[in-house]
């Protein structure tokens, strides 16, 4: 039996009773975040409880087995894994052609019309098996039956070139606005570090020390930041931290669970901090939000052959559930910096 998704949070209203009361008065700046909000008991009878009021945005709508599972034994709609089959076997395109070879058929059979003939073709191209359903639905829904979107504008179209226009391209706000807290420049950057050397026997400071100079290259931590939450996989992110509790029985007391970074004391203690100094600063009808970051890096090897090996940084968010955050199809990791290995000889004159 799989497990019971979360339980879902109505979506607030313009005006939160008992989480964001602010006056107009702008010398006014407090907000009431006295009531507590609890949610109704799920299928195994666990209650969420926010600190600071029902939060104005959960990634619980979003919630799916395929987001926090790469079982092949649970099938779901959103499954990436319809594509793991054998190339061995035969299509279901081959497989619909072959059974239906028979019988007097048009050219996009058994398809209604050309145009799901043409993309479920495309679709079930023996190069590439990285697609899912999902991907494929997104395409037709958000792009093809986009309001604005022309057939006509496409001609000509070469995805090297766009990709090479992406690259380049940089929004230049006016002077008077100043630089757009949604704009971001997280292209790579070639740095330098200096290493001091020690020698035995000379008794010298650190700053004295001859230096080993060493090219690293890295992006800056805030724009990576700004980066990941542009990304869909934001839209799964809790940014409102919260307590789970579980009663065992109607005569025993609730006990608290931990099994995520942002449902622990001290994420809660933190997000209580600066919640309230959000309250007494100049942007206090924002709501404050608190991103974790967890920095890894372990050696890597550049090659199948040969001792060639890298040690990469990596970031991760602790606002992603650790279920999908270990999915390496989620692609959770962000590069912030590679750092070379060093390999020093010393030489006795």
């Amino acid at each position: 039996m799989p497990p019971p998704p979360p339980i879902p949070i109505p979506d607030p209203e313009q005006i939160i009773e008992g989480i964001a009361d602010i006056s107009d008065d702008p010398a006014d700046k407090t907000i009431n975040t006295s009531n507590l909000y609890r949610t109704d008991p799920d299928g195994y009878g666990i209650v969420r409880e926010y600190l600071h009021g029902r939060p104005s945005i959960t990634p619980d709508k979003h919630y799916s087995l395929a987001e926090v599972s790469d079982s092949p034994y649970m099938a779901t709609e959103d499954s990436s894994d319809f594509q793991a089959t054998s190339r061995t076997f035969l299509s279901p395109l081959q497989t619909l052609y072959q059974s239906a070879a028979s019988t007097a058929q048009t050219i996009f059979t058994p398809f209604r019309n050309p145009s799901i003939y043409h993309l479920m073709t495309w679709f079930y191209r023996p190069e590439s098996n990285t697609k899912s359903i999902t991907e494929l639905n997104s395409l037709v829904k958000d792009v093809i039956l986009a309001p604005d979107f022309k057939a006509d504008d496409l001609v000509g179209f070469d995805a090297k070139k766009e990709n090479k226009m992406m690259d380049a391209y940089r929004e230049a706000p006016s002077e008077s606005e100043g630089p757009s807290p949604f704009t971001f420049d997280d292209t790579w950057i070639k740095g330098s570090v200096e290493i001091p050397l020690p020698c035995d026997g000379v008794k010298q400071s650190e700053e004295e020390a001859p230096k080993f100079k060493v090219e690293v290259y890295y992006r800056r931590l805030t724009e990576v930041i700004k980066a990941a939450l542009s990304e869909p996989a934001a839209e799964n992110f809790h940014m409102f931290p919260f307590k789970e509790f579980w009663k065992p029985g109607p005569d025993e007391l609730e006990e608290q669970m931990y099994w995520e970074s942002y449902t622990g004391d001290r994420w809660n203690e933190e997000y209580t901090k600066i919640h309230a100094d959000n309250q007494e600063g100049l942007h206090h009808n924002l709501e404050a939000v608190l991103i974790a970051l967890k920095i890894w890096s372990d050696s890597t090897s550049l090659a199948q052959f040969g001792n060639a090996q890298m040690w990469p940084i990596y970031l991760f968010f602790g606002n992603q559930s650790k279920y999908s955050r270990a999915k390496p199809s989620s692609f959770s990791a962000h590069h912030i910096a590679y750092m070379p290995k060093v390999c020093l000889k010393f030489f006795q004159l």
